[in-house]
């Protein structure tokens, strides 16, 4: 293939550093990053697939190629049926490898492989914390010969600046995405509707609506922002609303920082104790009826639904996220499929992830599993009539999902965030103080 990047060799001790900084992350909440500057413009010439795929007719016995697919476990049931149909076209196997769960779990079972240039894997599902480190060390495949326009076309429109950040690197694709994280606004439906009001479409609603509801132990609204990690994910949500960019630390950065101190602080619609609560706890609080509307990721469709005791329709459903300065946003991530550049049987593993991505299998993976249920539209032609599928569809359809925020050295960007805004929240330092300190480690970072 042509213009293959240059390997750069990124020793074992960078990226086990790398991992450790990143171990307090949770999945798409935190995540490493190696070091150069986004790229951003997208390939313009994709998919001529003819040059890589593998033989038109299926594999005779002695050409017979036997693949590994590293994935988590809960997803292997739902690869099957797609892995069954390219066993049949090819004539080669497939085995499914169960993966890692977070991106630094990633690096520390791959990067001695891949730095030594072998890898046990032939397509692998790669998260947001990884993927970039893996292909800007010139450990992954590009797969712009092999990915088809049409599949890329599949994704709705504001998925395009994400992909080319976290899915990218100088100009060319190496990860095609297969979850979509983002979080949703769920409310207290039945709440609402007994007070004849909608959920709050602004900051200014949220503070008026939170007040109407904060009568504790029940309040308006609620976030865990327990370090490591989490303060940063509540910080980057809003600095998506203001229109911040968090790492510059700038001035709808501040605004975001203040909007959150008001919440708990000013307005006393969420308790100090959020500063101290990981995603069980928040959830818990919810479902004992103590909060009225709550940021979460799209897991707790299923928690809420799950808890047989408490959940009745109205309890936990979905609004579009407030508007803050720069409008009703979200940030998302998510994990995708990569092959890696020394992949045993890289030829069929190139031809094998255009398939399980393509738009006739990604509504089969789909309807599998709910991790691989994205806005693309082959998937909500099949299912945008069904469950979380529908706010996902609404979400995108409002142009809701906000690129995450991206540092060249993500992990150790992300710790500073979360250091900051912590000491800031909780009074021990002023806004300035936390801006100053901010910027001051970024710029340390080099």
């Amino acid at each position: 293939m042509k213009d293959q990047p240059t390997v750069t060799r990124v020793s074992r001790r960078k990226f086990l550093k790398a991992a450790t900084l990143a171990a307090g992350s949770l999945g798409i909440g935190a995540g490493l990053s190696a070091c150069a500057t986004p790229p951003t413009r997208a390939p313009q010439q994709p998919a001529q697939p003819a040059e890589l795929s593998p033989t038109q007719a299926p594999a005779t016995d002695a050409g017979r190629k036997t693949l590994v697919l590293a994935i988590q476990g809960f997803a292997h049931d739902a690869m099957k049926p797609v892995l069954a149909k390219w066993e049949e076209r090819t004539g080669h196997k497939v085995t499914l490898e169960s993966g890692p769960v977070s991106g630094n779990e990633m690096i520390t079972k791959y990067a001695p492989a891949f730095q030594s240039g072998v890898s046990p894997v032939d397509v692998m599902s790669d998260a947001d914390d990884s993927g970039p480190t893996f292909y800007r060390a010139g450990w992954m495949e590009p797969l712009d010969a092999v990915i088809p326009q049409e599949t890329w076309d599949d994704f709705p429109e504001s998925f395009k600046q994400q992909i080319e950040v976290w899915h990218s690197f100088n100009g060319k694709r190496y990860r095609v995405p297969h979850e979509f994280a983002i979080g949703y606004t769920f409310y207290r439906k039945d709440w609402f509707d007994e007070r004849k009001i909608e959920p709050p479409k602004t900051w200014e609603e949220v503070v008026a609506i939170g007040k109407e509801f904060t009568n504790p132990p029940v309040f308006g609204t609620m976030e865990a922002m327990i370090k490591p990690a989490l303060a940063f994910v509540y910080m980057a949500y809003l600095a998506a609303q203001s229109g911040g960019n968090l790492f510059e630390f700038d001035d709808a950065t501040a605004q975001a920082f203040q909007f959150a101190y008001d919440l708990i602080h000013t307005h006393k619609i969420m308790p100090e104790t959020a500063l101290s609560m990981d995603y069980t706890q928040q959830n818990e609080e919810y479902m004992k009826d103590h909060v009225a509307f709550m940021r979460q990721w799209p897991f707790f469709w299923d928690v809420a639904r799950g808890n047989k005791n408490w959940y009745q329709e109205g309890k936990a459903e979905i609004a579009l996220p407030p508007a803050g300065p720069a409008g009703a946003k979200s940030w998302w991530g998510g994990w995708g499929f990569s092959v890696p550049k020394f992949a045993p049987n890289k030829t069929e593993a190139l031809d094998l992830i255009a398939f399980i991505t393509n738009n006739e299998n990604a509504p089969i993976l789909a309807k599998g599993q709910s991790w691989f249920v994205m806005p693309r539209k082959s998937i909500m032609a099949v299912m945008g009539n069904e469950g979380l599928a529908v706010h996902m569809q609404r979400y995108a359809e409002a142009n809701v999902p906000s690129p995450r925020p991206f540092h060249p050295k993500v992990a150790e960007a992300q710790s500073i965030v979360d250091d900051v805004a912590s000491l800031y929240l909780t009074k021990q330092i002023s806004l300035a103080e936390a801006l100053q300190q901010g910027k001051e480690r970024i710029a340390a970072l080099g």
